[in-house]
């Protein structure tokens, strides 16, 4: 059975549609609308307005009016923002399949596939569609997103295959019968699709300091409005200002501003072959203490090559037939038409570009014998073998690591230690090398090798600067691994090798005994990486750990921050994963750590930002109640200041660079956004402001009276708050943020006006 053909793919595709499960239902523009409505501080303000218009003071109803629909107006536009960058965000992450379209095999999306297909299966790859295995080897499925049974089932032809499992072990082919919403696992979840995302623990926060805070202004408001009346000021005014305190008290604009900050700057994230599939990554990435990093394709390019190879005498052509036939790889020749696609395992699939590079018909090779069997390799058995049938013969050809295939095998003690010496020395030099049999005969070893990324030593350099500790994590051998390590700089003078050999006769505490002193960890199984993850996190380390395999599903889901590969990555470890590294890069990783630490750091600057503003607004009035003075501000310019604050120039702030230094910060402790630092330098910001205020204001009220002192008073609030965001992000310059100086520029000339201009000067009361 060779599939279906291009052209009857095509004909499929328009009469089935494509293979996509219902989308998550898109907050419409009217419902976005309302939420802005629909809240407490809405609410406050209508009272004004009505507060107002019953007390016959219609400018102060109009400009209120004014200002609250102003409010609307931006609290929407950030909303919808919001969620069409989420709502692009979810569009980034495209599943591929290996399909066979005529005759041969190619990638294509999820979204193409079509009933008829071919499609092929191996272990770690999500089932794309409903269907029927047509040829399995060893094929077993893990069905737990469906029946919720862990244990995976053994397939065999003619068995049912279902989109959303996975494979867990073994290979074979599989015939579409459904797709999309058609399938079983679509039918379910067109009842999900409604299901609200789940909040992270950073907007949690922020919500619940939003909301601290409002309970917080509504105490004080009601303090000063007693304290008032009181002294004898007049009702309907006081109860107006109070209103007008409430909602200047209350970060509305927060949460809104801060899913902004956090989509764009995952948005930026994939712009650089990062993708974030959960946003609370982006919050542990700043924190990140130890990163636990794959060798293969992480540190290096991936672009396996057989660099050397010493065979049995006389067994040269055995030697090239079993690295093809004890193979499941594939090569697809580029559109270029002079380099060819690996499809399956790079190091299978240099074997088979080391085939190609001596003239071998690879498919020729293959066409004369017939696969009866194959075990496929595990990190168990660190193995695998193939029996073909060939002219009435039966032969078993075997791959693996040569320490392992070695002792396996029956030979003189000598020839086993020269075999062993071969190997060592192949290794020493950085190789991955592989030992090959067939039936119970060595035919020889080869040693292949992985160039290293060049952009990765600068990244390790990087690491150890913020304080995070690199440690690689690899199922090579420790000999290629430690040449990798010193090739790097990864490993320095005291630095230790650990192989999982090692790691087994250590107990839990002599363990976290030792691990300080490790940074390569060496033929390492995924129990033993998640033990790994688990002792760091006994320490108090927070880790992010990548991995590609689908046993890798257990340390990815441990880790704080799970990252698995775009390329060469199963689809299992990528449903387990935070962020999908799109180029399997170490180096993009690490860009990506160094984005979540801006990102991190330019919230705070906002919460900084908007949480002294607002302070400052709250002190200056009180310190004015406490002290008997007038009220410093009308209601109308505290609206005025809270809504050009809580606008242009926060969001704007959000959007600042990273400093020279982000990277040189050490991960921070603790998750508290409003730790002791911050709350200090709110108060200490916010009393500042307030108190030059209320110095402008006394000056001013002494020497003037009380209508020069109230523009004293306000248009001092407005430039003090605009000056704080560049004290706040003292490491910059003052132009390296243009969104930022131009929203300033915006609200100076808006203020100008207000006190210039005869039609605004009656609206504020000036």
């Amino acid at each position: 059975m060779e599939g279906l053909t291009s052209a009857q793919a095509k004909e499929a595709l328009l009469q089935f549609g494509p293979n996509l499960l219902p989308q998550k239902q898109t907050i419409s523009v009217f419902k976005i609308l309302l939420t802005q409505v629909q809240n407490p501080l809405a609410y406050l303000l209508f009272g004004a307005i009505m507060l107002s218009f019953f007390v016959g003071d219609l400018v102060d109803g109009f400009l209120i009016t004014a200002i609250l629909v102003l409010n609307i107006c931006l609290g929407f536009w950030q909303e919808y923002k919001a969620s069409k960058e989420l709502e692009a965000l979810r569009r980034f992450e495209v599943g591929f399949a290996r399909v066979i379209r005529d005759g041969k095999q190619i990638e294509i999306p999820f979204s193409e596939i079509v009933p008829g297909d071919l499609v092929i299966l191996e272990a770690g790859v999500k089932v794309p569609a409903d269907g029927q295995i047509t040829e399995g080897y060893s094929l077993q499925i893990n069905e737990s997103v469906l029946t919720g049974e862990s244990l995976p089932v053994v397939k065999s032809n003619g068995d049912e295959i279902f989109f959303g499992t996975t494979v867990a072990s073994g290979r074979g082919k599989f015939k579409v019968l459904q797709t999309g919403v058609k399938t079983k696992f679509g039918r379910i979840a067109l009842t999900l699709s409604s299901v609200e995302d789940e909040e992270t623990p950073l907007e949690k926060a922020l919500m619940n300091l939003s909301r601290g805070v409002g309970i917080g202004a509504v105490v004080v408001a009601g303090v000063i409005f007693v304290l008032r009346i009181i002294q004898g000021f007049e009702a309907s005014e006081m109860l107006l200002m109070s209103i007008a305190l409430m909602v200047a008290a209350v970060p509305e604009g927060l949460p809104a501003v801060v899913t902004i900050i956090l989509s764009l700057g995952v948005r930026k994230m994939y712009q650089q072959k990062a993708l974030v599939r959960k946003m609370i990554a982006v919050e542990s990435l700043g924190a990140a203490t130890v990163i636990c990093t794959d060798k293969t394709g992480t540190l290096t390019k991936n672009e396996m090559r057989v660099k050397e190879v010493k065979s049995v005498k006389g067994m040269d052509e055995r030697l090239m037939k079993c690295a093809i036939l004890c193979n499941s790889a594939n090569l697809v020749l580029k559109e270029d038409g002079g380099s060819f696609d690996i499809l399956g395992d790079s190091t299978e699939g240099a074997l088979l570009l080391w085939a190609k590079d001596k003239k071998i018909d690879i498919d020729l090779v293959r066409s004369e014998g017939k696969l009866i069997d194959e075990v496929p390799f595990s990190l168990q058995t660190r193995k695998m073998s193939t029996v073909w049938e060939q002219d009435g013969e039966k032969v078993t050809y075997t791959k693996g690591a040569p320490e392992v295939i070695l002792a396996s095998l029956k030979m003189p003690e000598k020839d086993r230690e020269s075999w062993d010496q071969e190997y060592q020395e192949m290794a020493k030099k950085g190789l991955r090398v592989l030992a090959f049999l067939k039936d119970d005969n060595l035919l020889g070893l080869v040693g292949i090798a992985d160039e290293i990324r060049e952009e990765v030593k600068d990244a390790i350099r990087l690491t150890k600067q913020a304080g995070i500790k690199v440690v690689m994590v690899t199922g090579d051998n420790e000999l290629t691994a430690k040449a990798v390590g010193e090739e790097i700089g990864l490993l320095n003078v005291g630095d230790e090798v650990l192989t999982g050999k090692q790691l087994e006769e250590l107990s839990d505490e002599d363990l976290q005994d030792q691990i300080g002193k490790i940074r390569i960890f060496a033929r390492i199984t995924p129990e033993q990486k998640f033990r790994i993850v688990k002792t760091y996190q006994s320490l108090g380390e927070v880790v992010a750990v990548t991995g590609d395999g689908v046993n890798d599903a257990l340390a990815l889901k441990q880790a704080e921050v799970g990252v698995s590969m775009g390329k060469i990555g199963t689809d299992v470890s990528r449903e387990a994963s935070d962020i999908v590294l799109l180029d399997d890069n170490f180096a993009t990783l690490v860009t990506a750590v160094e984005q979540g630490k801006l990102i991190y750091s330019n919230i705070l600057k906002v919460v900084k930002f908007l949480m002294a503003g607002n302070l400052s607004e709250i002190l200056l009035i009180g310190l004015a109640v406490v002290l008997g003075l007038p009220t410093p501000l009308l209601p109308t310019q505290i609206l005025w200041i809270n809504f050009v604050t809580d606008g242009l120039p926060a969001l704007a702030l959000g959007f600042d660079n990273p400093s020279k230094n982000i990277m040189k910060v050490p991960p921070r402790s603790n998750s508290n956004i409003l730790g002791l630092s911050m709350v200090s330098y709110i108060i200490f910001a916010g009393s500042i402001i307030s108190i030059a205020c209320l110095a402008a204001f006394y000056i001013t009220y002494s020497l003037h009276g009380l209508e020069s002192a109230r523009v004293t008073a306000f248009t001092t609030l407005v430039v003090l708050q605009m000056i704080l965001p560049f004290i706040i992000r003292r490491h910059h310059s003052i132009f390296s943020n243009k969104k930022l100086l131009g929203s300033v520029v915006f609200v100076l000339i808006m203020q100008l006006l207000i006190i210039t201009l005869p039609v605004l000067r009656q609206l504020f009361k000036i």
